[in-house]
């Protein structure tokens, strides 16, 4: 019976706290059967290339990315539950497939390689660390061909102490200390849609619930490193704030429009018109696979309204 902090968090060596319950149930995700393992590899490979041929019909460049889980990037800090694991986004990663290796951007293998010189996970979080984050952004810029802004890993960032995602389900809490990254400089915010812009103006909480359908886009007319558009379809990893990957590449192209959806809307893809096309998800979520039929925009409109409505009758009742 391994030792568990809660029903969802296992602490592992040097104070690392592990996500292996929650709505996900991720210890059972990365513990399933060879045969449904191999069903949820085979429908994300089907997935992945119908996109490809998707966007190469609209002449666009497709790429994917799987963010590995903590479980597995630090599986060495919690091997009386990783033992046993696999990790769906280290199997398609590794796979022979070629027209897989010309869409997916394999984050896996150079975050372990990373995490051996840098902390690049947060101890009570499930998120990525600045130094984590631009691990990735090296990836990610390797893989679009375009160059990297080296310097963003050298700036001071500003720290804040609080009790994150995993730190904040134990009683009593445990805070840590995280530092935010300082992204975006000299880009500007030319689009936010109301969902994103009412959570900023403390309409309405700033609840998971209620990022999926935010949609920001970035300018840079200063020096943009590529003249590059770039839509990208992706979640708090990216983030629609500059504090992580799309802050980071506000400076490195032209424009940058993040959509927080793991579905992709090819009317607005169609509208956007991008060079560079990605979707990106943490791989706890791997299990629900995307149907690419969403209206995003619709979607974020309704569930703003939906949840003004609700306040609204609240404050009345």
């Amino acid at each position: 019976m391994v030792p568990q902090l809660s029903k969802d968090v296992f602490e592992g060596d040097d104070g690392h706290l592990f996500l292996v319950g929650g709505s996900n149930d991720v210890a059972r995700l990365f513990s399933e059967s060879d045969h449904n393992l191999q069903l949820i590899c085979s429908a994300w490979k089907a997935l992945l290339t119908s996109r490809k041929r998707a966007a190469t019909d609209r002449g666009i460049k497709y790429l994917h990315c799987f963010v590995p889980d903590k479980l597995s990037i630090l599986r060495t800090k919690a091997l009386a539950v990783t033992a046993q694991m696999r990790f769906p986004a280290e199997i398609l990663e590794e796979s022979d497939d070629a027209e897989l290796r010309g869409i997916l951007v394999p984050l896996t293998k150079y975050l372990r390689k990373q995490a051996g010189n840098y902390e690049v996970f947060h101890r009570t979080d499930t998120h990525w660390t600045v130094e984590g984050c631009f691990s990735a952004y090296q990836m990610l810029c390797s893989y679009m061909v375009i160059p990297q802004k080296a310097d963003l890993i050298m700036r001071n960032a500003p720290a804040r102490e609080g009790s994150w995602d995993l730190g904040s389900k134990l009683t009593p809490k445990r805070s840590e200390t995280i530092r935010f990254g300082r992204f975006g400089i000299g880009a500007s915010r030319v689009e936010a849609n109301d969902i994103v812009t009412a959570r900023e103006t403390a309409q309405v909480p700033n609840d998971l619930l209620l990022h999926v359908g935010s949609i920001v886009e970035y300018r840079n007319e200063r020096h943009p490193l590529a003249k590059v558009r770039m839509l990208v379809f992706g979640d708090s990893f990216f983030e629609y704030r500059p504090h992580m990957l799309t802050g980071m590449f506000a400076e490195t192209v032209d424009v940058v429009m993040f959509v927080w959806s793991a579905a992709i809307d090819w009317k607005l893809v169609d509208e956007f018109k991008p060079d560079i096309l990605l979707t990106e998800i943490a791989e706890r979520f791997v299990r629900v696979i995307p149907m690419d039929d969403i209206d995003i925009r619709r979607h974020a409109t309704n569930k703003l309204q939906s949840v003004l409505r609700s306040q609204s009758e609240r404050r009345a009742s």
